[in-house]
């Protein structure tokens, strides 16, 4: 009998093809040329092969036929039975064993001991950008498991071994006060620095307490708050992965976090692995399935959020809502969030909900404008923030993010002077980092300002820039 709180779940991949490319070094244009071989020596003939193929088959815009599907399946080594039994594009799965511990543990601490292993290990593909382990059903499951799984009391594993547990490290409060020390000083450092030149330190964290949670078999207040410390890891590791552009790893260690903040009880740990977790989607895969990734997170912490998590979720659910179209819901979500914030800290504040200010609320609001093609509202959100509690230096990424919005929304307006300068800010302040999130953002918009290069102005940004 299946326990409560878990799900049998079949994964639903986002960019199949795109992982098969990848697991065998090839790019998409090779992994084609590799496909379209297999293809014709089991009869089916040569393959049509347009450039696009490939990335048409990631982003489920399109889905092999069955003879295509049949030569990946030789290629990878998969049965032709297993390919017809299981269909696309569940049956490439069997090609990266490595991510099945990740998504079809059982959500118990035996579990989640699998998992958390096996996101150290870093999955069996070379990472490649825009793609995602879990899409669709598979992603709305493990948020449902989570949620579920909160409830289930906590099961102990079997006695660790003597010539084991003589080498435990013992718990003590002022140890976990040293690694939750260590895990904000992280944080503080990726505000400023960008995630390219601190994913190996945030690994190396996860793996010391990775080593600390694996030799943990009971359940108390101490067992719990490693646990918590180990999901708030693998969410930054799973930030930072993200921030660089590796997406598939990033998951990994995302559904990680949230299988053991399950472990652990801790609703708000999970509800912010949740809300990053909709970043990544509504940047990289389908936005709605962002809103129910937070919208899950809402409800599971309705009774149990400080007011500054909760407002965290409503800004959170604005911009998923904001990349849907949906202009009201997305406004009612960012006056929800400026109510709770004004409700004031609270003891049981998590020492990572920091970053939220009202500042920060009023720049999400403008990014969250911008998408809604409003730029003069945008402006008017970016100026409000820069009017109370946003501090430029303490975030230089995020900063330059905003800079590069804020050019954009001058551009859409027309105003070239005002969009080269700020984009000129954004460049300037972008060299100190190490991060591909505002290098991407500069990249579209020198695209964007590229047919206005006529323009002295443009011009000179773009030879600034180059």
């Amino acid at each position: 009998m299946r326990a409560r709180g878990t799900r049998d779940v079949r994964p639903a991949l986002t960019s199949p093809a795109g992982r098969s490319a990848a697991g065998l070094g090839l790019t998409g244009e090779q992994y084609l040329d590799r496909l379209d071989d297999v293809h014709f020596a089991l009869g089916y003939g040569r393959m049509a092969k347009g450039r696009q193929k490939v990335s048409r088959w990631e982003n489920g815009v399109n889905s092999p036929e069955l003879p295509a599907r049949y030569a990946m399946g030789r290629l990878h080594g998969i049965p032709r039975e297993t390919v017809t039994e299981l269909g696309w594009p569940d049956f490439l799965l069997l090609a990266f064993p490595d991510d099945r511990p990740v998504l079809d543990s059982p959500w118990t601490l035996a579990g989640t001991v699998t998992a958390v292993a096996a996101a150290a290990r870093g999955g069996s593909m070379q990472d490649r950008r825009g793609f995602l382990i879990a899409s669709g059903t598979t992603l709305s499951g493990l948020a449902t498991s989570w949620s579920l799984a909160l409830a289930e009391p906590a099961a102990a594993l079997p006695a660790v071994p003597a010539k084991v547990s003589a080498v435990n490290t013992r718990l003590t409060p002022a140890l976990l006060d040293v690694l939750e020390q260590r895990l904000d000083d992280l944080r503080r450092l990726d505000d400023v620095l960008g995630g390219a030149r601190l994913r190996q330190t945030a690994v190396a964290e996860y793996e010391l307490l990775n080593g600390l949670a694996a030799r943990t078999g009971q359940h108390g207040p101490l067992e719990h708050r490693l646990l918590s410390l180990l999901a708030e890891s693998a969410r930054m590791c799973g930030w930072l992965q993200f921030d660089t552009g590796h997406h598939a790893r990033a998951q990994r260690f995302y559904i990680t976090a949230l299988r053991a903040s399950a472990t652990a009880g801790d609703h708000q740990v999970g509800a912010n692995t949740l809300a990053f977790m909709a970043i990544q989607v509504y940047s990289k895969g389908n936005p709605r399935e962002a809103v129910d990734l937070v919208r899950t997170a809402q409800d599971a912490t309705a009774r149990k959020a400080t007011p500054r998590v909760k407002s965290m979720l409503h800004a959170r659910a604005a911009r998923a809502l904001s990349k849907t179209g949906e202009r009201t819901a997305c406004q009612r979500e960012l006056d929800a969030a400026r109510t709770e914030y004004a409700r004031g800290p609270h003891d049981d504040d998590p020492s990572w909900s920091y970053w939220l200010n009202d500042g920060e609320i009023e720049m999400l609001a403008g990014s969250s404008a911008l998408d809604l093609d409003d730029p003069r509202r945008a402006l008017t959100h970016f100026d409000q923030a820069r009017h109370v509690q946003y501090a430029a230096d303490g975030y230089v990424r995020d900063h330059v993010l905003y800079l590069t919005r804020t050019a954009r929304a001058h551009l859409q307006l027309g105003d070239l002077d005002a969009a080269c300068a700020v984009a000129t800010d954004a460049f300037t302040q972008n060299t100190t980092l190490n991060s591909s999130r505002p290098s991407d953002a500069l990249d579209d918009l020198r695209d964007e300002l590229t047919p206005h290069r006529n323009v002295r102005v443009v011009r000179d940004f773009l030879l600034l820039s180059i």
